[in-house]
């Protein structure tokens, strides 16, 4: 019964570590899975002595390690990971299409920011808070640390 036990943990262990490596972000199941198998070691040490503990230990850690390794090269993260390209680039001179008082309108909703037409450029814009819907007429109010402000035009 004991040695069953035992080769659960470390089954049950070594499959959170997967699933951790292929799936999941973070590290919650990582941190289960090596506890799952240091408590199956721990428990062979108790039933089995410490010959047969340091024993699975070893394996236990060999075994690890192996999977660990063999996930890796096998390339999971290029079958996991994003294969999109950012192209676009943040736009510092975005501030420099519009001046305090300029007027335009939204293109997007702004919930509280979002797309908006000033001086016949497509730029960010935020308003302060309020949900502003696409369409509304607007003026700017502020602009600071590159980002511009505005309010709805009644």
């Amino acid at each position: 019964m004991a040695t069953g036990l035992i080769i659960f943990f470390i089954v049950i262990g070594l499959l959170f570590l997967l699933i951790e490596i292929l799936v999941t972000p973070g590290i919650i199941l990582g941190v289960i899975g090596l506890g799952f198998i240091s408590y199956g070691v721990y428990q062979t040490y108790q039933h089995f002595g410490s010959t047969i503990g340091n024993w699975v230990l070893i394996g236990s850690g060999f075994v690890t390690v192996t999977v660990v390794l063999v996930a890796l090269k096998a390339g999971v993260w290029t079958r996991v990971a994003s294969k999109d390209v950012i192209s676009s680039k943040a736009r510092k001179d975005a501030v420099t299409y519009a001046q305090v008082g300029d007027q335009g309108k939204t293109l997007s909703a702004l919930r509280p920011s979002g797309t908006g037409f000033l001086n016949g450029k497509k730029v960010e814009v935020n308003s302060e808070g309020e949900a502003i819907e696409a369409g509304t007429e607007i003026e700017v109010i502020r602009i600071e640390q590159n980002k511009i402000y505005i309010k709805r035009i009644s």
